[in-house]
């Protein structure tokens, strides 16, 4: 049986990995007060205490305008934080499991990114970011790091579930960028698909396992704007009882919200090398988008 160490288990992405790591063996999930991350020292002894198999980082400060104002602590959390688990992991022999972003790119490229682009990120988020995975690989340990983008689940603080709770008694249209574009992605997909991979790696060889250490992009299929993102939430919202009917949705740029952060354009990633190697390929956005509205309509309707 395996020993699993999860980090920011309270997340959207940490609550749906705390449900599926069960299935690879015990899942310890110490939380703020068992274990302070921007600790380095007391996560080294915490690990000492509490040698894994695998330990899932699924923590980071999220916030990308927050960033900008309180970049020690982005860089505590999204920098030294993964260092750290990097030496650890390295020191015990166990796999690191790390999540990235479309934000470590600038958004430039007319395509969807692949892994080995440049990275250039355009705030202090995505340069954390991009600090983290260089201090992951630079470690040696054994690694999977998963850059994600346009993350939500159907729980906890995300577009989607702002969206649902500001739509009742709104008054005025919503005003949401057309000019961003990538491919929201459900944490319970991801999570699926991360349980899945290491289900392999830990029935691999060590040459095996070794080869297939590295980055990796792990988004929903297709493709659409935050404009296009909200309007199909409030129509699959309505078709699902959720809402009694589809507020206005009105595009603007990006420029005019005049937020602390620059978002890129291009947030597209190129699923293809996952899926070569492990044979992992997420559904549409739509798709995503619809099974998590039904589990909301669930919970709505059960009261849980």
């Amino acid at each position: 049986m395996l020993t699993i160490v999860l980090l920011g288990a309270s997340g959207q992405l940490g609550q749906a990995l705390t449900k599926d790591l069960t299935a690879l063996g015990t899942v310890l999930t110490p939380n703020r007060q068992q274990l302070d991350l921007t600790d380095s020292t007391a996560v080294q002894q915490w690990f000492l205490q509490h040698p894994a198999d695998l330990i899932v980082n699924a923590a980071a400060m999220t916030d990308v305008d927050g960033a900008e104002r309180n970049s020690v602590l982005c860089e505590q959390l999204n920098h030294q934080l993964p260092a750290t688990l990097a030496a650890i992991a390295k020191e015990q022999h166990s796999w690191l499991c790390h999540f990235s972003t479309d934000y470590v790119f600038d958004g430039q490229k007319t395509e969807p990114y692949v892994e080995s682009d440049d990275t250039g990120a355009l705030q202090q988020y995505g340069r954390s970011k991009v600090a983290g995975e260089h201090a992951i690989i630079s470690s040696g340990c054994r690694h999977l790091i998963f850059r994600t983008s346009w993350l939500y689940n159907h729980s906890g603080r995300n577009f989607l579930t702002t969206m649902l709770s500001l739509a009742p008694n709104r008054q005025e249209p919503f005003l949401v960028v057309d000019d961003q574009v990538g491919a929201p992605t459900s944490a319970t997909a991801v999570a699926d698909a991360v349980v899945s991979i290491f289900s392999q790696i830990f029935a691999m060889s060590q040459e095996q396992a070794h080869a297939v250490s590295g980055i990796y992009h792990l988004t929903a299929a297709g493709e659409c704007s935050w404009y296009e993102f909200a309007n199909t939430i409030f129509y699959y919202a309505v078709d699902e009882g959720l809402l009694e009917q589809q507020p206005e949705v009105l595009p603007t740029d990006s420029l005019s919200l005049n937020r602390a952060a620059k978002r890129p354009a291009n947030s597209r990633l190129n699923n293809q090398k996952i899926q070569k190697t492990f044979g992992i390929e997420l559904s549409a956005w739509q798709h995503q988008l619809g099974d998590c509205l039904q589990l909301i309509k669930k919970h709505t309707e059960t009261g849980k």
